[in-house]
């Protein structure tokens, strides 16, 4: 268990791995499904997901009171017991529209990696080629491999495609092409 404050590091680009102070930490998940949340909520390409957005990514049906509770009892339920015992504490933010990671005591490669490219992108729009050849080169290291490799799960999907993408053009495409 770790002691709450302590950053959490979670590896996404290339492999899955959830460590800290070293240490990998979360490899025994209570169930397939509830890995496959907890991931989806890894995705850097959105804030937080709606409760209508995780019942279709889960069940391809509309969040109703039904699905709600099933959500919560089989899925959210565990994965805060099982987060609490692996790292000490509980890093999701649930509120009646949805629910998020508190990223402050959580990094996230595949975070680092889009934030990185998207300011690649602004200091390429605005004529800061040194500035956007270096955030290229940064985003160039981050991206060891594809976004949660053989995780499933319809956002993990969109969002490893999504990743992808960026790399290519953005990074592949864009970063050599810079003056």
């Amino acid at each position: 268990m770790l002691i709450p404050g302590n950053t959490v590091k979670i590896q996404t680009l290339g492999c899955f791995n959830i460590s800290a102070d070293g240490t990998s930490v979360a490899q025994e998940w209570p169930d397939e499904t509830v890995k496959v949340l907890f991931c989806s909520l890894l995705s850097p390409l959105d804030l937080y997901f709606t409760w209508d957005r995780i019942c279709r990514s889960m069940w391809e049906t509309t969040a109703t009171p039904t699905s709600r509770r099933h959500l919560e009892d089989d899925i959210i339920r565990p994965l805060h017991v099982f987060l609490l015992k692996e790292l000490g504490f509980n890093p999701l933010v649930i509120r009646p529209e949805g629910i998020s990671i508190d990223r402050k005591t959580i990094h996230v490669d595949a975070h680092e990696f889009y934030n990185t490219v998207l300011e690649g992108l602004q200091q390429l729009s605005n004529s800061d080629n040194a500035a956007a050849r270096e955030k290229f080169n940064r985003a160039n290291t981050l991206y060891t491999g594809s976004y949660l490799p053989g995780i499933p799960g319809k956002i993990v999907v969109n969002t490893r495609k999504e990743l992808e993408s960026l790399y290519r053009t953005a990074v592949m495409d864009c970063h050599p092409a810079i003056p």
